[in-house]
């Protein structure tokens, strides 16, 4: 059950909501439900860093995902499809499941939630016992985003609380791109695999990090266990959503599946008590008989890691994707794909678009996935050479209702392959 601080409409106490991105236009209001204070509701002995106040959490109390709070995730990453299938709320805890099962082309899919709420300065700490399964990264971190991409052309900033291939080690990072993510230039990170003392499989310990002017301080039951200097001075501080997810990163994975990892709840702290929450961040996605993806929305496109940002050229939209292999075909990486949501079921025209070049791929193998992610087609490719800048029809496929139909661009052969758009028109 959401317990939460009224939502004060006062620009510059606490969280003020000058501090955040533009993006934040669509705003949601929150139910005013005031919290017991830390000191009556957390009696756990666990130091936390002083003055600070709980203005929001979620201690998964009702027996489902509260979703007027979080997206789910579902991109496809490493060896594992996210399904919020895979999420589930039971006895006062969130359950993240680790599964086999074949689904749009992967062996195993896993699961995750993101905040609709993008967070700035203030402490935050998760409760959790995660699974010690061979094969699943585990991680508490925040970036933008809505769970549908990781590697995403405005991505600034992202901090990484805990991140574990293993349970008894963590990577805790800052990274920030000084011009953006595209520049690949990183500045503040941390020394990675930080030895936690203990098997976070054995017992539920809380994980947490204090966001200041000054850095970042991170946290494992109560005790300091890295800190990173990053004055705000020095660069812009972003406000981000919170993630809680796992993912398959090896294909030679724990066989003994469902597993699960366990949240009994996720905190927020700021050191104003009637510190204003920050809005829901809710991009819309389009829907209906005619439906446009681009590169760069919020919703509907997924890509491998490391793809080029590109701006040159008849283009739609603010820019696009570009990607060459490196040696051999690399399944974790060297692939993009158009993801509609299916309001209406039926019939489904796919167009493809993008920008030719003599530098160009002259055979993209696509990869489509329709009837609901049931049946795929293998044999349809594209030559971006040529029709620059032109919708081209690839194919007609029955889609189901929902977001599991996709056409997907695969980098097997020599040439740059360009993701830009695609287009979904209904035909019965």
């Amino acid at each position: 059950m959401m317990k939460r601080k009224k939502f004060i409409q006062q620009i510059g106490k606490g969280l003020a909501l000058s501090t955040l991105p533009m993006a934040y236009t669509n705003v949601a209001a929150s139910a005013a439900v005031t919290p017991k204070k830390p000191e009556e509701k957390v009696p756990d002995g666990i130091y936390r860093p002083e003055g600070y106040h709980l203005v929001w959490e979620d201690d998964f109390k009702s027996n489902k995902l509260d979703e007027s709070e979080w997206f789910y995730r579902r991109d496809i990453k490493m060896n594992s499809a996210q399904r919020p299938e895979n999420v589930s709320v039971a006895d006062g805890r969130l359950l993240l499941a680790m599964k086999q099962e074949d689904f749009l082309g992967m062996r195993y899919t896993g699961a995750g939630i993101v905040s609709k709420r993008r967070w700035q300065h203030g402490y935050y700490e998760v409760k959790a016992k995660l699974t010690n399964a061979k094969g699943w990264h585990h991680s508490f971190w925040a970036q933008e985003g809505t769970g549908f991409l990781t590697f995403s052309s405005d991505r600034s900033m992202e901090i990484d609380i805990f991140e574990m291939e293993s349970t008894k080690a963590s990577n805790h990072n800052l990274w920030i791109y000084p011009d953006g993510w595209s520049s690949r230039q990183k500045k503040w990170h941390s020394v990675p695999n930080k030895d936690l003392g203990f098997d976070a499989a054995d017992d539920y310990h809380i994980y947490g990090y204090e966001y200041t002017t000054e850095g970042i301080k991170f946290f494992v039951d109560g005790k300091i266990t890295h800190t990173i200097e990053a004055p705000e001075e020095d660069h812009k501080h972003y406000s981000l959503n919170l993630w809680l997810t796992v993912i398959a990163t090896q294909t030679n994975v724990e066989t003994k599946l469902p597993v699960y990892d366990y949240i009994e709840y996720i905190r927020c702290y700021a050191k104003d008590p009637d510190a204003p929450l920050p809005p829901k961040w809710e991009p819309a996605y389009e829907k209906g008989t005619t439906i446009y993806i681009d590169n760069s929305d919020a919703w509907g496109f997924n890509m491998g890691d490391y793809w080029e940002i590109a701006a040159e050229g008849n283009f739609y939209g603010h820019n696009y994707y570009k990607y060459k292999r490196k040696e051999t075909y690399n399944p974790l990486r060297d692939w993009a794909l158009f993801r509609p949501f299916i309001s209406e079921a039926g019939n489904y025209d796919i167009y493809l678009r993008w920008v030719a070049g003599a530098d160009r791929c002259s055979k993209v193998p696509l990869e489509i996935w329709y009837d609901g992610g049931l049946k795929n087609d293998t044999t349809k490719s594209i030559n971006q050479q040529e029709h620059n800048g032109e919708w081209v029809k690839i194919g007609n496929y029955p889609f189901r209702q929902g977001w599991n139909n996709l056409i997907k661009l695969i980098v097997r052969n020599t040439g740059y392959v360009i993701a830009d758009a695609a287009k979904f028109v209904k035909t019965s």
